[in-house]
């Protein structure tokens, strides 16, 4: 009973979040021109990426995912002119959780290959602003202020490269499936 009354919470919360992300505008009207996003350049942040890959690599089997309570977010996120993002599945308790670790990220980036299998080609950590008092870092980067959603983001290009680098929001080499 206890597993169906989550279930059914998640999925009220999750219609809700996803309804807030497209109405205030998921994508920001900023689109970062300008801004470096670089590379993880420093032995520590190549550390620290090698160990978030290790911990994360288990979500290329995107059932795992969706068995660990990650839910759709988004539809897929795309900019004429400056990529895509991907579709966005999110863990809740991740996100309502302030506490920022590298190998738990909030937010897992997919891309459906050409046989529509979801492929996993990034990493989003997400922090609700109230639940801090400033931006958090991870990998000697700190994170986005998004007003339109209130929160810190930061998207890690763990499994995809991306030549915009690997902490831009969105990647050139990607675009979204055309609408059927």
């Amino acid at each position: 009973m206890k597993n169906q009354t989550t279930k059914k919470l998640s999925a009220i919360f999750s219609g809700l979040l996803t309804i807030a992300f497209l109405a205030f505008g998921f994508v920001s009207a900023q689109a970062h021109d300008g801004e470096n996003h670089g590379t993880c350049e420093t032995k520590e942040c190549r550390a620290l990426l090698t160990e978030t890959k290790r911990a994360t690599a288990k979500y290329h089997d995107f059932q795992t995912a969706l068995d660990e309570g990650f839910v759709q977010l988004s539809p897929c996120i795309s900019v004429p002119g400056l990529g895509a993002m991907g579709y966005h599945y999110g863990n809740f308790g991740r996100i309502m959780n302030p506490n920022v670790e590298a190998t738990e990220p909030e937010v897992l980036l997919y891309m459906p290959d050409e046989d529509g299998a979801m492929r996993l080609v990034g990493l989003e950590y997400v922090v609700p602003a109230p639940l801090v008092g400033s931006a958090p870092t991870l990998f000697g980067q700190t994170y986005e202020f998004s007003p339109e959603r209130n929160t810190y983001e930061l998207h890690v290009w763990a499994w995809r490269n991306n030549p915009s680098g690997i902490f831009a929001p969105f990647n050139p080499k990607l675009e979204c499936p055309a609408a059927n």
